[in-house]
């Protein structure tokens, strides 16, 4: 026997009202979450371009290489994640003003460096690693430096 009462049936609702409540939050969540992702993977590759220049290479090289460094710090000394700083390129000349931390068992510090190459070699400005509480470690030795913030070039850039 049939139970349906005879006439008009109620009009069905479409898919969007019936599934709005969680198509809307779930696709802002998406948003939100690519926009993330995306943000993660720029920061990512221009820290990675940072860390791997070779001034940086170098820099952390003859940090790791200097007995101060290693007895404020300890050993391994590792390099942290935050790069901050900037390359400039043109040519075969480049210049590096950068500042990364380091850290090892004892303490942890910052390295600060300056540095310009022109053909092959890069030649550093600055050089020292910071460690708190204590005065700064300069890598550079005894060597006359230029004043800090005086890379050779490029001229027209401005500070």
């Amino acid at each position: 026997m049939n139970t349906v009462p005879e006439g008009e049936l109620a009009a069905q609702r479409g898919w969007w009202s019936r599934n709005w409540t969680w198509v809307v939050p779930t696709g802002c969540l998406g948003l939100l979450l690519s926009c993330g992702c995306l943000g993660a993977v720029f920061f990512g590759v221009i820290t990675q371009s940072l860390r791997g220049s070779g001034a940086v290479v170098e820099a952390v090289a003859l940090a790791r290489q200097s007995p101060e460094v290693r007895q404020a710090l300890g050993e391994p000394i590792e390099q942290g994640l935050w790069v901050q700083g900037r390359i400039h390129s043109g040519g075969d000349q480049e210049s590096a003003d950068v500042t990364l931390p380091l850290k090892g068992p004892k303490a942890e510090g910052t390295l600060r460096m300056e540095a310009y190459k022109n053909g092959d070699a890069w030649t550093f400005t600055t050089l020292q690693v910071e460690v708190p509480g204590q005065p700064p470690i300069h890598l550079l030795g005894d060597a006359p430096a230029p004043p800090p913030h005086t890379l050779p070039f490029p001229k027209d850039i401005e500070r």
